[in-house]
Order: structure tokens, then C-alpha cells, then sequence
């Protein structure tokens, strides 16, 4: 092999390398911007985030031996939830995924699911391994909300908007139109808590990302509760004083909806439907509590 080609294989390598280090390394948000006082520089990396954290974040020492679940279907605030818990305990949350974004930018457990971490990130159906988890949380979002927020994830990352184009035209991701790849979700959103609901032989509790947003403090301190952690007032003032984080998606078009009205009979039609599944689960856990409608 001669010098010249071996030079050349050699940047070609140096070339992939770096590009999966810039992929690795790529912002929350899908295109070069500012967010808050971080600026996306002409790489199109985000600076380190500037997290207000109530505490230092730490691992759970020693590991707990009950490793608790966050499940939700995708853009119900799973991310939210979890910097929430983070701040008002300190401690890192897991994930089943490995999202580089999310791991450079507050999150350094990412793709950790043991007793270490506080609960660990899923999408999933319950595990086959019934070891796996002995107890979850469940977070449900308004179908219609969550489905648009994972659309617009898909589009721009974990915090930006898609653009009103992309409801018209072919959906790149899914290789299928806006209409159909609303019908095929709402079908994935009513599976999942169908078998997390009953499927899932550890306990489960129930948490309406609504009612988070609505009464924060209240409903994170039913979430501790369940998880048996104690925390002091001044880590919860705290933590609803920085509520809002880096997390959450801004609400870009005021005046635009991209679903139909027979999307919002199916909607409407299956969102029930999970409804009475909480409510028969709450009455056979002996459990009550307000949902909204």
C-alpha cells in the first residue's frame, strides 16, 4: 500500500471519528440557536447548560435493591419528571436508552437501569425479566399532546418545534403521512398502558403530567411518598422554585392544529379508555385519587 493511500485511509478514520464525537456531543435542540443564556456555537454544540441544581447531584450509596421504573410514552415529560426528581433529591435518574444530548447535558446516567440511580427512563412494555423492576411510575399524558410533542422531537430534538410543513408532507421517520402516523400512535399509546396497567405485577403509580404541571409540589411529593424518600422543605421550595428547567418544549404556533376532527373523535375514544383502565386499577389497589378528564 503506498504512503499517499495510507494517508488518505487515515484521514478518512480521523474524519469518522470526529464526526461521531460532534454527533455524540449534538444539542437538545435540533438546529443552531440560543436557549436561555446558552448559545449554540458554529459547530451546532450547546455549551454546558447553566442548571441552577438544588443540590449536587450524586449515585444512590449503597444502590437500592428495588429498582423503580419511569414509564411513559414518548413526549409525556419523561425528561421533565426526571430533572425534577433530580432536583429535589440529588440523585441521578437512569434510563434504558443511551441518549448522548441528554447525557452531556444533565443527565450523566443515561443507559444506567440498577439499584444506583433513583428511577430508570423507559418506553417499553414491561421487561420479561419480572426482576427487572419491582415497582413503577407511570406518567400519562393527554394523547394528543404527547403524540405532537414526539412528532416535534423527531422533527427538532428534545425541545424544538417542527414546522408546519412537516404535517403535510411525507413524515421522513416514519415513512408515512401525518394522519397515519397519528392513527398508528394513539394505537402504541393505548397498548402501552394497557400492559403496564395489567400486565406489570408490581405495584404502579400514577401520575397525570397535567396535574405535574398544575400542582407541581403536591403531586412530586406523592411521587416520594411512593419511592420512600424523604426530602426537606427547602429541597422542595427549591426545586419548585427551578421548576421549569431547560426540559420543557415552548409552545411555537398559537394558532394552528394540525389534527382533524376525526382524529379527535379516535383521541377522545382511546384517552377514555386508558382513563377507565386507571380507574379499575385504582379501585383494585384499593387506591383513589383525581384524574383529569
Amino acid at each position: 500500500m503506498s504512503r499517499r493511500l495510507t494517508f488518505l485511509l487515515i484521514l478518512i478514520v480521523v474524519f469518522i471519528y470526529f464526526s461521531l464525537i460532534l454527533f455524540m456531543l449534538r444539542p437538545l435542540h435540533g438546529e443552531k440557536t440560543y436557549y436561555g443564556n446558552n448559545l449554540i456555537n458554529h459547530l451546532g454544540i450547546r455549551e454546558k447548560p447553566k442548571v441552577n441544581w438544588c443540590k449536587k447531584l450524586h449515585w444512590r450509596s449503597p444502590p437500592s435493591p428495588n429498582v423503580v421504573a419511569l414509564v411513559s410514552y414518548p413526549g409525556s415529560g419523561n425528561t421533565w419528571l426526571r430533572y425534577l426528581l433530580q432536583q429535589v433529591t440529588g440523585v441521578v435518574t437512569g434510563s434504558v436508552y443511551m441518549d448522548y444530548g441528554l447525557r452531556m447535558h444533565g443527565f450523566p446516567a443515561e443507559n444506567v437501569t440498577d439499584g444506583s440511580v433513583l428511577v430508570v427512563k423507559t418506553h417499553e412494555a414491561p421487561p420479561l425479566e419480572v426482576d427487572k423492576f419491582k415497582s413503577a411510575i407511570l406518567l400519562i399524558r393527554n394523547p394528543r399532546d404527547a403524540i405532537l410533542a414526539d412528532f416535534n422531537r423527531l422533527h427538532k430534538g428534545h425541545i424544538g418545534t417542527a414546522p408546519k410543513s412537516a404535517f403535510k408532507k411525507i413524515n421522513k421517520y416514519k415513512k408515512t403521512n401525518w394522519s397515519t402516523y397519528v392513527f398508528n400512535q394513539l394505537s402504541t399509546w393505548e397498548s402501552l398502558h394497557h400492559l403496564w396497567l395489567n400486565r406489570f405485577l408490581g405495584p404502579v403509580h400514577i401520575v397525570f403530567y397535567e396535574i405535574l404541571v398544575r400542582d407541581t409540589r403536591k403531586t412530586l411529593q406523592g411521587i416520594l411518598d411512593f419511592l420512600n424518600y424523604t426530602v426537606s422543605e427547602g429541597d422542595m421550595d427549591c426545586t419548585v422554585a427551578n421548576q421549569e428547567g431547560i426540559y420543557r418544549r415552548k409552545k411555537k404556533y398559537h394558532d394552528f392544529d394540525p389534527f382533524s376532527p376525526e382524529m379527535y373523535v379516535e383521541l377522545n375514544k382511546v384517552r377514555n379508555r386508558v382513563l377507565n383502565m386507571v380507574s379499575d386499577y385504582r379501585k383494585k389497589q384499593n387506591r383513589t385519587g383525581l384524574y383529569s378528564r
